[in-house]
């Protein structure tokens, strides 16, 4: 004890001196020669606060002047491609600043990773570790390594400046000038190394400080500061502030331009310049869009005829023949954004309504870049309400379509169809496929061009009329005024006819315009829009409505042009894309970006930049429209590329590209022109069907030995050269037996990458190297059979967000920021414990916790703080892998400590050996109980009854599934006490014999291996059968 007093004392002293000497050090210092890192650190502080913001508006600025002018056809060939050229320099900047600030957060999170705090003293012989140092070590280290350095500069300047050896042959001046010249660099470094000496000596003061107070036992209040001056003792600052001071230069330049100071009173935009005031929260986005029957203005001449068409048209009478078609075909024709579609789903709706002449019906939507697989699994999707494995070939899909579509009339609508030359045999196995209809069945096609139609072979095409100026009008006032108002002022349809008249009848153009003027119901804001001539044409009127988003949000619809045309989204991925690339900006640590980027989808839905569409099985897809897709292009310019089947390899990859999307059969021409692409941001790669298992066997590429993606050198070679990625997506198909795939050791070199997902239907086998741990920026982790090679270094990834592969991670309790984990699996080891979720209360969607049978306790139990993840939907506790055998009374007790969020809708329990119910299962007062459980389902807990009666718990349940349980009836309350039942399981639960009163809103019942009770339920008469005929839908097996 009395040796720590003495050691704090001496820390306490050099504490006292680093305190008084280091400002009179430094001012001297300073004054005399600046530190190249304070100036450094400076200009970061500058970038951040200043020319970031700065590069954003006059981006925005140039945007908007080059949009403006191309939409207006005003303006020279040469101010529209200086503005171009303005735009890719500033994108080019902007992209350079945030990968500068990113680095410096890179390392921040690396400091606090390994440990290393304001204790850490940064130098080439003085470097604690995550373990703290003793004092006396620190200080010898600190000495040791000036005085190196000062050996070192005498030696520098005194060895290789001056001639080692004895040179006559010098003259005295040149020696006279020589010798100054090192006199003065030696006096130079000598201060310099005073003042690092000073800095390093303040730096030690603060470690003896804290670990005084840490001896005595004192606790303060430390905060990690250091960070960005630790990493610029790290690096080249003299190039750092080179690279800033260009940036400086690029966002003052570009400011002057006179091409960005150019105002028109008349085309004057009202533009929100902020992403909260542009950002509003439905009440009920899902009836906007989902429920509420979508309005079809001046359209039902059209469907009437076009349905007369296809119930009358050509081959609906005629004989069968071995020769004839089953199928006509009528095509709809139309430019972009006029309507085919709208017009192709209100005939299917009716069609599907009326219900007598068609017994099938089913909606593709086809694009540009669909292929036939994704076409035959749609339509067996529709007819099956099941979606094909990825795994099944053309040939397998074929056959199974033609065994659905045989004896069957049906109605098959192609929207947005694109045919050419390089896809004509496709389009014949199509036909052929669907052939095996029934006579009478037909093809409605909508296309841009009649050839489209025209190659399937349409007997009749339908051009696409304008609509009339009242049902435009009426179109129009429907989206720009709120549903639902009573009446609104003349006012608003007098501005309306006036905006109306510049639009050209293009529908698309009056929804996106009426839906941003509904937003702002300021008469002021109307007259200001009718007056603009931006509005003249389409895509001006649509650029007009992009231009009212906040600049986040404009940031990330146009991210959405890295896929092709037609290409299907999803929310979860989209919005993590948008997240790993930067976009989504929060206000404070408090605020989800997740939340913050689904409002920023939220907005661009309800302004029809995105385009639901809804599948059989009730999943979401979202498109967007070809016309919007097209403006993204504009507005986006190179900075975007994409390589896809249809349009073949390219001649060339523009070099400033930041996001690239490839789509090909065979890499090998394209991969060595990836290499070169250094800027990229987001490298999405789909391989498609045979490409990948054909490359694993072929021989190297005979001219660039790059034929293989999988191959690692190659792989190699990309994640060395693309060092700048924050997205690497690889998704194969076509592997037809399980192989591995290891990643190279090097791609710790991605220091920016946020979002890795490798993907394929055959679940290739991906080996991740214990450098993986290195990528501290890591956000999203996608690759469902995932080995690593040293799982106990993930937990150094922090800021991991979503993990979708069932990882079993030691110290998992470190990454704080989880939200998605679908699995833990508890284990007596060190870092598997229980406790481990204790802080992941972000915690959302699907948790299975498996291994309960290992834990001791109700303690235990209680340690994993299962009430507070609120964001939870779905929980399963498995009470598997019991290393002792069944304890009843252990488990009842476990169970009972993991009491679900209120929030839950789903519960499972699995393999439960007690025969008791948690007190949170039969008390609905229960503080922390689930208030609306949706779905409750036991498997293998043989030792519990029946629900005890008076249970509250599941009033509001739809779902009750039982398997495997030791239950001998039903609850006899079920009339009252699951009165919101709809399905109903019973599974090998043998005792069960009679069933109580059923439920009137039970709409399914299934009995599996239940013994009598399934023999009574089908003898008719019985007490079993009557109370179960009420039900519609009634599934008995063996």
């Amino acid at each position: 004890m009395g040796y720590t007093w003495i050691v704090a004392g001496a820390g306490w002293g050099v504490t006292v001196i680093g305190w008084l000497l280091s400002p009179l050090i430094s001012q001297l210092v300073n004054k005399f020669f600046p530190s190249p890192a304070d100036d450094t650190s400076r200009k970061l502080r500058d970038l951040e606060v200043h020319t970031i913001p700065d590069l954003k508006l006059t981006l925005r600025n140039a945007e908007e002047q080059r949009m403006l002018r191309a939409a207006q056809e005003k303006g020279s060939e040469s101010d529209l491609m200086t503005l171009e050229q303005l735009t890719k320099d500033l994108k080019s900047a902007l992209y350079e600043a945030e990968d500068i600030l990113d680095l410096i957060e890179y390392h921040r999170i690396e400091r606090k990773v390994s440990g290393d705090d304001d204790a850490q003293v940064r130098g080439s012989s003085c470097l604690l570790g995550a373990a703290p140092a003793r004092p006396q070590d620190t200080t010898h280290a600190l000495v040791l390594q000036c005085a190196v350095r000062w050996y070192r500069q005498l030696r520098q300047f005194g060895g290789a400046t001056l001639p080692i050896s004895g040179a006559t042959t010098y003259v005295s001046g040149v020696h006279s000038l020589r010798g100054w010249c090192w006199f003065r660099h030696l006096v130079r470094s000598c201060f310099r190394s005073a003042h690092t000496w000073s800095t390093k000596a303040i730096v030690a003061a603060h470690f003896y400080r804290n670990w005084s107070y840490e001896a005595i036992g004192i606790k303060t209040n430390q905060k990690d500061g250091s960070a960005e001056d630790s990493f610029l003792l790290t690096i080249d600052k003299k190039s750092l502030r080179e690279r800033i001071e260009d940036l400086e230069y690029i966002a003052n330049c570009s400011k002057k331009s006179h091409l960005l100071n150019q105002h028109s009173n008349s085309n004057k935009l009202s533009v929100k310049h902020t992403d909260k005031e542009s950002i509003s929260i439905q009440k009920d986005i899902e009836d906007l869009y989902r429920s509420i029957e979508q309005n079809v203005f001046g359209r039902e001449k059209e469907r009437k005829h076009i349905c007369c068409l296809l119930r009358k048209g050509p081959n609906a009478e005629a004989a069968s023949s071995s020769t004839s078609k089953c199928y006509a075909v009528v095509g709809i024709y139309g430019i972009a954004g006029s309507g085919k579609s709208t017009l192709a789903q209100y005939v299917c709706d009716y069609e599907e309504a009326e219900g007598n002449h068609f017994n099938l019906v089913m909606f593709i939507h086809v694009s540009k870049t669909c292929r036939l697989d994704d076409i035959f699994r749609d339509m067996l999707e529709q007819i099956s309400r099941s979606r094909p494995s990825g795994t099944k070939g053309l040939k397998s899909l074929c056959k199974e379509l033609k065994g659905n579509l045989k004896g069957r009339c049906f109605l098959l609508v192609l929207d947005d169809l694109w045919v050419n030359y390089g896809n004509q045999k496709e389009w014949h196995i199509f036909l052929d496929a669907i052939n095996a209809g029934q006579r009478g069945s037909r093809i409605l096609v909508t296309a841009q061009t009649k050839d489209a139609a025209a190659a399937l072979g349409a007997q009749e095409q339908i051009p696409i009329p304008d609509l009339g100026e009242d049902h435009y009008l009426s179109l129009f006032m429907h989206h720009a005024i709120q549903a639902g108002s009573v009446g609104y002022d003349v006012e608003y349809e007098r501005i309306g006819r006036r905006i109306v008249e510049k639009l050209h009848r293009s529908p698309m153009a009056a929804v996106t315009v009426a839906k941003r003027l509904q937003r702002n119901k300021s008469l002021d804001f109307w007259e200001r829009t009718a007056n603009l001539d931006v509005l003249n044409e389409t895509m001006g009127a649509l650029w007009w409505s992009y231009q009212q988003l906040g600049t986040d949000i404009r940031r990330c619809f146009e991210y959405c042009s890295t896929f092709p045309r037609g290409y299907m989204l999803k929310r979860d991925m989209l919005v993590h894309l948008w997240i790993a690339q930067g976009f989504v900006k929060t206000s404070g640590a408090t605020e989800d970006m997740e939340a913050l980027g689904n409002r920023y989808f939220d907005e661009l839905l309800t302004f029809s930049f995105l385009q639901m569409h809804r599948t059989v099985i009730g999943t979401e897809q979202f498109t967007i429209h070809d016309l919007l897709h097209e403006l993204m292009e504009r507005v986006a310019g190179s900075d975007f590329f994409r390589i896809d089947v249809n349009n073949g390899l390219p001649k060339e990859i523009p070099a400033e590209v930041h996001h690239l999307f490839i789509e090909t059969y065979d890499r090998a021409g394209i991969i060595e022109r990836i290499l070169d692409l250094a800027n990229l941001r987001t490298l999405i790669l789909e391989e498609l069907d045979g490409s990948m298992s054909k490359m694993l066997t072929a021989p190297p590429f005979k001219h660039t030995g790059y034929n293989d993606l999988s191959n690692q050198v190659v792989f190699e070679s990309m994640l060395m050269r693309l060092r700048k990625l924050r997205v690497l997506i690889v998704r194969v198909r076509g592997y037809h037996n399980k192989l591995s795939f290891s990643v190279p050791s090097c791609i710790d070199q991605l220091k920016h990458l946020r979002y890795f997902r490798f993907r394929s239907p055959n679940y290739v086998n991906l080996i991740i190297p214990s450098t993986f741990s290195k990528l501290y920026h890591m956000q999203i982790l996608d690759a469902p059979d995932l080995r690593l090679s040293c799982a106990e270094d993930v937990a150094d990834l922090i800021h991991l967000r979503h993990c979708y592969p069932s990882l079993n991670l030691p110290n998992v309790g470190r990454l704080t920021q989880l939200q998605t984990m679908p699995h833990f699996r508890v284990g007596k080891e060190p870092g598997y414990e229980l406790k481990q979720l204790k802080y992941l209360n972000s915690l959302g969607g699907t948790l299975r916790i498996s291994g309960l049978g290992t834990v001791v306790g109700k303690e235990e139990a209680l340690e994993a703080q299962l009430p507070r993840k609120k964001r939870l939907n779905v929980l399963v506790l498995d009470f598997n892998e019991k290393i002792y055998g069944d304890h009843p009374d252990v488990e009842a007790e476990v169970l009972e400590g993991l009491c679900p969020p209120e929030h839950l809708v789903q519960l499972c329990i699995w393999w439960y050996c007690g025969s008791m119910y948690p007190s949170w299962m039969l008390n609905h007062q229960h503080s922390d109980a689930p208030k609306h459980l949706d779905k409750l389902e036991l498997c293998e807990c043989r030792r519990l009854v029946s629900i005890p009666q008076g249970s509250e718990l599941f009033v509001h349940l739809r779902l009750l599934r039982i398997v495997s349980c030791g239950w001998d009836s039903l609850p006899d309350n079920m009339v009252k006490g699951l009165r919101s039942l709809q399905k109903l399981v019973i599974r090998s639960c043998r005792n069960i014999e009679l069933l109580p009163t059923l439920p009137p809103s039970l709409q399914e019942i299934t009995l599996v291996d239940v013994g009598k009770l399934r023999t009574s339920c089908k003898e008719r008469g019985h007490m079993n059968w009557l109370k179960i005929q009420h039900i519609p839908n009634k599934k008995l097996y063996e």
